[in-house]
């Protein structure tokens, strides 16, 4: 059979530069241009075919026989491609030029830019094959390799198509909707649409799922997640790969309430199962963004049945969650998890837990907890159960309810402690309820064998202070004297305000002074009181009384250091001032607070 005649054109000159002739004009066609963007950095080493060879010699044997090219592989030694090329090149002869093509789309199938490339090359020298658009296509779908190609390629090689009048098909179109999937560009991506619509092509599934993937990779969100919303109405398969991208990159800028909503929508719809690693990153950025809806989620279809197992940090934002969100179940699991692991629970792992107990208004399991938590020799104060006072003053019933309980507890052998007690005490005294906070100070001893604390008198001197019943408040610390506790900053405080509210102010002072003797220094609100009380007393102390006030870090009013510097005709030169030499000698703290007793009518 004869030969076909030799094209010698452009792009025979352009993949053939030692072939010389002087009687042809050359002219550089696009295609060759668009292979040189690749040889031009990557020089291949194929060698030239000869040229006597005819096309028509091909291979009989079945496709399934045909010689593989070898897959790319990124991780090749630098001149792997030469070496693909030179094997290729032995490949190749053997196959018919309808087997190359086929070759030629599932190597752009799948991404394997340098195969393309000699498949290309070896079409236009070998079987003198003209540029077409199916060579092209095949080009711009190769170009979805992240090493091979780029947006600027794709723009070079639609240009030349443009120049050389060979139009860009549906499926071309197609391809470079893939390849601005991996090389995203929004001002191309919505040229190709255009064209799509322009022409009455329609967006294939592939097609629309490589749209969604572009515009994820240029972190257009709302964009992406509304192409899906339209996708998933008109019942359109959205790849699983398209949601999972999606979900990481949304966790990934703190989106889990879109995220979660989205893996909702992928268990609707896909039937392939989710990856353990993103169920994973799932909960760990829902527990630290405390989302618990997702939490949940996961936890329940994941790590309930074993398939999940968090680490013991996201175990612990997982019960913060459970906390806030008052779901006592929850918390209850992790504490189990965490318990099978062997952790040693610390006072904010139970506080976490008595927070979701409360939220849940379970008040019998939050006070459980509390009694497990002194069981568990834990050290706790008032502060670790404020979320109990913050429950219990919610309703004037609860004060007393919780005491009840508490009761209950320590005649079933438990071991309560004053701590809970004093929030009690706390919630009646802020409901001002000082007749029944004193009712359960009467009988703090059969709830807690610790007995009272200064903190215990302290929330009553507050109640008192509230009340203005200075008798009972002296009756108090006297009872206080007798129990040897120690008065602390607060306790001096709030009796200076008691006195001061009842208008006695030589004991207000005289327990000013008692606390100055014991290194303690009051509150702004005592300071100002006791000035003002003073000024009206007309007690020169008041001028010392402010220099101490300055010294224990409180700035006086303007007004009443103008005040004071005209009651007493004083030049008040606060700097280098000794201070607090005024009024009368401190008291031993016994005998000041045994002075004024219990009196009748307390």
């Amino acid at each position: 059979m004869a030969s076909q005649p030799v094209v010698l054109d452009g792009l025979w000159r352009c993949l053939c530069p030692s072939f010389q002739t002087s009687s042809l004009a050359l002219r550089v066609t696009s295609l060759s241009r668009a292979l040189c963007l690749v040889s031009s950095t990557h020089p291949t080493t194929i060698a030239p075919p000869a040229r006597t060879r005819s096309h028509s010699t091909a291979l009989s044997s079945p496709r399934s026989t045909t010689p593989k090219p070898p897959i790319y592989d990124h991780h090749r030694t630098p001149n792997h491609k030469a070496k693909a090329a030179g094997r290729d090149g032995e490949q190749l002869v053997r196959l018919s030029t309808s087997q190359l093509y086929e070759l030629l789309r599932n190597d752009a199938r799948k991404g394997r830019h340098w195969e393309v490339f000699n498949i290309v090359k070896f079409l236009l020298k070998n079987r003198r094959e003209r540029p077409n658009s199916e060579l092209y296509s095949a080009i711009l779908r190769s170009y979805a390799s992240a090493e091979g190609g780029t947006a600027g390629k794709l723009h070079k090689v639609l240009e030349e198509m443009a120049e050389e009048g060979i139009p860009l098909d549906e499926q071309g179109c197609h391809n470079v909707l893939e390849a601005l999937a991996v090389h995203p560009d929004y001002l191309l991506r919505d040229e190709i649409l255009k064209r799509l619509r322009d022409s009455w092509f329609t967006l294939n599934t592939r097609g629309q799922n490589m749209v969604v993937a572009g515009l994820l990779r240029e972190r257009s969100f709302e964009q992406a997640l509304q192409r899906i919303d339209e996708m998933v109405a008109n019942t359109t398969r959205v790849e699983p790969w398209v949601y999972d991208m999606a979900i990481y990159l949304l966790l990934d800028h703190g989106e889990v309430d879109e995220a979660y909503q989205l893996l909702l929508m992928r268990e609707s719809n896909c039937p392939t199962s989710i990856s353990y690693t993103l169920w994973q990153t799932l909960l760990e950025c829902a527990s630290n963004m405390q989302q618990p809806e997702a939490v949940k989620h996961v936890w329940n279809t994941q790590v309930v049945h074993g398939y999940l197992k968090p680490s013991n940090d996201t175990c612990i934002n997982i019960l913060n969650v459970a906390a806030h969100s008052g779901d006592a179940k929850l918390a209850t699991d992790v504490f189990r998890v965490l318990a099978e692991r062997g952790i040693k629970f610390d006072l904010h792992h139970y506080e976490a837990l008595l927070e979701a107990y409360l939220k849940a208004e379970d008040l019998s399991s939050a006070l459980s907890i509390v009694v497990v938590m002194r069981e568990s020799g834990l050290k706790m104060d008032e502060a670790s159960l404020h979320p109990l006072q913050v429950f219990l003053r919610r309703d004037e019933k609860r004060p007393m309810q919780a005491f009840e309980i508490l009761q209950d507890m320590e005649h079933s052998g438990r071991k309560v402690p004053t701590a809970a007690v004093n929030i009690c005490l706390l919630a009646s005294v802020h409901l001002l309820r000082l007749e029944e906070a004193i009712e359960i100070y009467k009988a703090l001893h059969t709830v807690s064998r610790d007995g009272p604390t200064t903190t215990t008198f302290n929330i009553l001197f507050k109640g008192c202070h509230q009340a203005g019943r200075k008798a009972l408040a002296m009756f108090l610390a006297s009872e206080m004297t007798q129990l040897r506790l120690k008065p602390d900053a607060l306790t001096y405080d709030r009796l200076v305000h008691v006195c001061c509210e009842s208008g006695d102010i030589e004991d207000a002072f005289a327990y000013y002074e008692e606390m100055r003797s014991e290194g303690f220094h009051g509150r702004r609100g005592m300071y100002r009181m006791l000035v003002e009380k003073g000024l009206e007393a007309g007690d020169v102390r008041t001028m010392a009384l402010l220099k101490d006030m300055e010294k224990a870090g409180h700035v006086p009013d303007r007004h009443a250091v103008a005040a004071v510097h005209e009651k007493f005709d004083a030049q008040l030169e606060m700097p280098g001032y000794a201070g607090g030499s005024a009024g009368p000698p401190s008291l031993a703290s016994e005998s000041r607070l045994e002075a004024p007793a219990v009196q009748s009518g307390a």
